[in-house]
């Protein structure tokens, strides 16, 4: 599926991945460039530029503008990310080994402020008030959805968590399809609805890597998986689980995730607990939902080769296993 996702766009995958190490690599000190390419060879999927891609295609056109602007989405993404992992404490990243175990957690932050501060060059170079109107707004809101996570793990409340993840994983996502809507010259309407696609499709995302990190196999994750147990998180399947649960279990069990999964067998529990109280089928539903959620924005679209890929990239978010 991810071949047709890609396929109108490979012109514009290709220049983007040299602009990316362009950019991210642009530096005289030899340490940054060392943790650059560290970084640029351990690459994610893409998803965010391709999204970017499709939907200045859906609406008008793809320019170089609009790839340097995906540059810009991914490099705060990144940045965000290397953050992400020292807070958490976190060990691999994509299968290798994160910048903080190599580097330690100084440079790991700085290395992160360095990227914000290179996202920042490439964004204002593209002279749009409005593209630096929805960066600036798309940061705030990911910096304020990392605060309300630790919230979660203490109150665990279901509308908490669609709040933290709406503003930490939503957001860059739908910040890459209002920019590819505003660079691609599309209507305001197209603008808006494009924007709340991505915030969808954004939700949707989150909804499920939750699950994978419960039920999913760490060979296909890249990464270890029940790391949000190990990290004292109540993540939407937990949070379900433990609504549906009528009894002094889902208070054990609450307990158990807060004080920190540790052995084995601790992890079985959680997990039978989940399992037995629905709480994946219940998370997987309202990925579904938001995922139908998503497609209603593309009636802003007419018919085109990029909006049939932007439908299947909405099928692979709630489908995928990795």
């Amino acid at each position: 599926m991810l071949d047709q996702i890609f396929a109108p766009i490979q012109y514009q995958i290709a220049r983007f991945e040299t602009r990316l190490e362009e950019i991210m690599t642009a530096s005289d000190v030899g340490g940054i460039q060392e943790m650059a390419y560290h970084v640029v060879k351990n690459r994610g999927r893409r998803f965010r530029p391709a999204l970017a891609f499709l939907t200045a295609q859906a609406v008008g056109e793809c320019s170089d503008a609009v790839i340097d602007a995906a540059v810009g989405v991914e490099i705060i993404q990144t940045a965000s990310l290397i953050h992400d992992d020292v807070i958490d404490n976190a060990e691999t990243r994509r299968g290798a080994d994160v910048l903080h175990l190599q580097w330690g957690n100084r440079a790991a932050i700085l290395m992160g402020d360095f990227l914000f501060a290179k996202s920042m060059q490439v964004l204002v170079g593209l002279n749009s008030l409005p593209v630096m109107n929805a960066t600036t707004h798309a940061i705030q809101r990911v910096v304020e959805g990392e605060i309300l996570e630790g919230e979660i793990s203490s109150a665990g409340e279901a509308a908490l968590y669609f709040r933290m993840i709406n503003q930490k994983t939503a957001s860059l996502l739908a910040l890459a399809c209002e920019l590819g809507a505003i660079l691609g010259k599309g209507s305001p309407n197209q603008i808006a609805r494009m924007a709340s696609f991505g915030s969808e499709i954004g939700v949707a995302f989150q909804i499920t890597d939750d699950v994978l990190d419960l039920m999913g196999s760490a060979n296909n994750m890249g990464k270890p998986t029940g790391n949000d147990l190990r990290e004292k998180k109540l993540t939407l399947p937990l949070i379900r689980a433990l609504s549906n649960c009528k009894n002094g279990e889902a208070t054990h069990i609450r307990n158990k995730v807060l004080n920190g999964v540790e052995t084995d067998s601790d992890w079985r529990e959680v997990i039978r607990f989940v399992q037995r109280y629905r709480g994946v089928e219940a998370a997987r539903e309202e990925a579904r939902s938001y995922a139908q959620s998503a497609l209603k924005n593309l009636n802003a679209l007419h018919t085109s080769r990029a909006r049939d890929a932007l439908i299947l990239a909405v099928q692979h978010v709630v489908e995928r296993d990795r």
